[in-house]
């Protein structure tokens, strides 16, 4: 259990690294980070790690996170209401784009997505599609966010015409990291669902890379993966969507829950990769391989 326990300290290393790299480069200091994960680990003690039936207390927290019990009393009493990063953006558009490219009434025969009237008393219309997606925003907001993201276009005929299957916020670099909040978690949450799940079936988990791939290709290569990614999760929609109660009256019962699929491309200087590795990574069995590899779940 001990040697787990150093794996985990290395992998949650391993995965901050990158963002101690542009932490720092932000003016952020250690402190700061330290102090935040203080409160995740009371948070997360507190609410994932509770006794059935029993309240959980600073000294059962603080025994379970090494936190001193004072401190974990301050934690836990102090007023945490920082306002969580709007989720309008990430949620409310791209469900709207989902759902037009996954609705009967908002595509043609061939899939495609319709162009929409942004009202109409009869048939499909933008005002619909996206009362479907939220009651709290009205339709005029999400049209104005879809359009000044480039993902649809407002013609002069009042006819509203996706251009992109894609919601990619155009919002400054703060905002932006939200995406950051919600996509690692869920990769990782995966992960560790495969490494510690007593269950036999495991998460679909894979990558395919090469180690020795030539830098006048990458742009062609980058052109061509993200093609082949949206080209698959353009499928992946689809197929969700036939699943989806809100979009499918047919799809099967049963208690609510949550899943999805990403596809992520990733590229680096194999040189600067291997100055990366230090003495505390755990040691390598095998060498890399220089072919594609699939690794098993």
């Amino acid at each position: 259990m001990a040697d787990v326990g150093e794996r985990m300290i290395w992998a949650a290393a391993s995965t901050l690294r990158p963002l101690v790299k542009r932490l720092l480069a932000s003016g952020v200091p250690f402190g700061r980070l330290e102090a935040r994960l203080r409160e995740l680990f009371v948070e997360v003690a507190e609410a994932e790690l509770a006794l059935p039936g029993r309240r959980q207390t600073d000294s059962r927290v603080s025994l379970l996170t090494g936190i001193n019990r004072k401190e974990v009393r301050r934690i836990r009493s102090a007023e945490r209401g920082r306002p969580a990063p709007s989720s309008f953006s990430m949620n409310y558009a791209s469900s709207l784009i989902s759902r037009w490219l996954t609705d009967p009434q908002t595509v043609d025969h061939a899939g495609r997505p319709r162009p929409l009237p942004y009202q109409a008393a009869r048939g499909p219309s933008f005002m619909k599609l996206a009362r479907k997606v939220t009651a709290d925003l009205a339709p005029r907001v999400l049209l104005d966010e879809v359009v000044r993201s480039g993902a649809a276009e407002l013609r002069p005929d009042n006819v509203v015409v996706l251009k992109s299957d894609a919601y990619v916020p155009k919002r400054e670099a703060a905002e932006k990291l939200q995406i950051l909040g919600e996509d690692p978690p869920e990769l990782i949450e995966t992960i560790l669902h495969n490494i510690f799940s007593e269950s036999s079936e495991s998460l679909l988990q894979r990558k395919v890379y090469y180690d020795n791939l030539g830098s006048r290709a990458a742009a062609q290569i980058r052109a061509q993966m993200r093609r082949e990614g949206e080209r698959f999760l353009r499928r992946v929609n689809r197929l969700l969507g036939n699943y989806d109660r809100d979009r499918n009256v047919k799809a099967a019962g049963g208690d609510r829950y949550y899943a999805g699929m990403g596809v992520y491309f990733f590229e680096t200087r194999a040189d600067l990769e291997t100055k990366t590795e230090t003495d505390s990574s755990p040691p390598r069995r095998r060498k890399r391989p220089r072919k594609a590899k699939e690794p098993k779940p």
